[in-house]
């Protein structure tokens, strides 16, 4: 479901300071490294052991849903212990609790869906739960994705309400949600957090993919978990639609930790024939959004995925362009930099990068089914006139935007990674509203 534009606020309540957005501060590199396992615990220990704003990490690590995983390694690097990051602490021990509720509510979900004689399919978060982490706390997420049949819908929504799901209250209404690739979502009646998203298709409505929910059903496999039986694609779809709906859905701007650790776990099980993954991604028009995710994941994590790979995927554009463009995308990874100010250039830059050769005759543009959710939530005039002022100072700020992305400062390696990264932290992750 889109997620709106937010304004960060610190744990504390603090607004994040302006001074802190204008540049990437050393919180942001903290929460993209720590989605990179330990490839990037050498850089991750020397962040951490400087002046870090512990309200403004946990801000960040709260948002991502990465307090857990962070809380764990900040432990095992032996950087936490002082009072300054029991919030930290807190909130990871928060986190766990929740992940464990969701996953007893994930189970019996599952049991009431196939008690109705229902198929669903796992999708994303509780997919490569079950599949890449030895343990389901390790994937931090708060929906469930479920993929069902699209004449099974109705059934599956009755077996939802009968599990204890209703109709979430403050959803768009009905026909926000026509063509796209689930149905309104539903809320936990039992009091937990947790929403419950039923998908009848992989993306919305006029999507460029050849990647259908029938060749995701064909190969996936069934495992057996305390006694409940759940359906799973298998790995490489896994790791394929993680790229897509990634690089297209979020147009790379929300989401970040969680794809490239996914990216990560995914591709270091040792599950994916990866000359096979380049021939899907080719063969369903999914390369370059693959290339992408791939490529900021190493920039921004240390994430290791095999050049060849890269190669493979990568865009028809010469170096130059592909560094220029990867500044920019990197801008969009966490809600703490300085991302690009003007939708228009911003989405011109996307496509760019992710359509080069021109855009699929008869495909929906990905912001045009996110401005149909903000419109219902802004309708009418005044809507348009809040906005204006906003729109107007992102105009003027557009061109020294570009200035500062075509003409970046020197970089310093990012171990592991084989990129580089700004002073700043550049290309090793940055800001976008999603």
């Amino acid at each position: 479901m889109p997620k709106a534009r937010e304004r960060l606020r610190s744990t504390d309540g603090r607004d994040i300071p302006r001074a802190m957005v204008d540049g990437l501060p050393l919180e942001a590199r903290v929460i993209l490294l720590s989605a990179g396992g330990d490839a990037a615990s050498p850089l991750l220990r020397k962040l951490l052991a400087q002046n870090i704003d512990w309200p403004l990490l946990c801000a960040l690590a709260d948002r991502e849903q990465a307090s857990p995983i962070l809380w764990a390694q900040v432990r095992r690097l032996g950087c936490g212990g002082g009072p300054e990051s029991d919030p930290l602490k807190r909130l990871a021990m928060v986190s766990e609790f929740s992940l464990l509720r969701l996953q007893r509510r994930l189970y019996e979900t599952c049991d009431a869906l196939a008690a109705g004689g229902i198929d669903a399919v796992l999708l994303k978060g509780a997919a490569v739960a079950h599949t890449a982490y030895p343990r389901f706390v390790e994937r931090p997420m708060r929906d469930i994705d479920l993929l069902v049949e699209p004449e099974q819908a109705d059934a599956a929504k009755q077996a939802l309400q009968a599990a204890g799901w209703v109709r979430r209250s403050n959803s768009f209404a009905d026909d926000a949600y026509d063509g796209h690739q689930h149905l309104p979502p539903y809320a936990d009646a039992k009091g937990s957090d947790a929403t419950v998203e039923l998908h009848t298709d992989l993306f919305f409505e006029g999507h460029p993919f050849r990647f259908s929910p029938k060749a995701v059903r064909a190969r996936a496999r069934r495992l057996c978990v305390d006694q409940h039986v759940l359906l799973v694609p298998d790995p490489l779809h896994q790791l394929f639609h993680a790229c897509l709906h990634f690089a297209y859905g979020h147009l790379m701007s929300v989401s970040a930790w969680r794809t490239f650790r996914d990216v990560a776990a995914l591709a270091g099980s040792g599950s994916i024939d990866w000359k096979e993954f380049v021939v899907l991604a080719r063969e369903s028009g999914g390369a370059t959004s693959c290339y992408w995710t791939f490529r900021l994941a190493q920039a921004a994590a240390g994430v290791t995925v095999p050049s060849d790979v890269l190669d493979g995927l990568r865009p028809p554009l010469p170096d130059t362009a592909l560094r220029i463009l990867e500044r920019h995308f990197s801008r969009g990874l966490m809600p703490t930099c300085v991302s690009c100010p003007s939708v228009r250039l911003r989405n011109l830059m996307w496509r760019a990068g992710v359509f080069p050769g021109g855009w699929n005759r008869g495909s929906v543009r990905p912001w045009g089914r996110l401005r149909r959710f903000r419109g219902a939530a802004e309708p009418g005039t005044r809507g348009l006139l809040q906005r204006l002022p906003r729109h107007i100072r992102h105009a003027a700020a557009a061109p020294g935007y570009l200035w500062s992305v075509v003409c970046a400062p020197p970089s310093l390696d990012v171990p592991g990674s084989g990129r580089k990264s700004t002073p700043s932290g550049g290309e090793a992750g940055q800001r976008v509203g999603g």
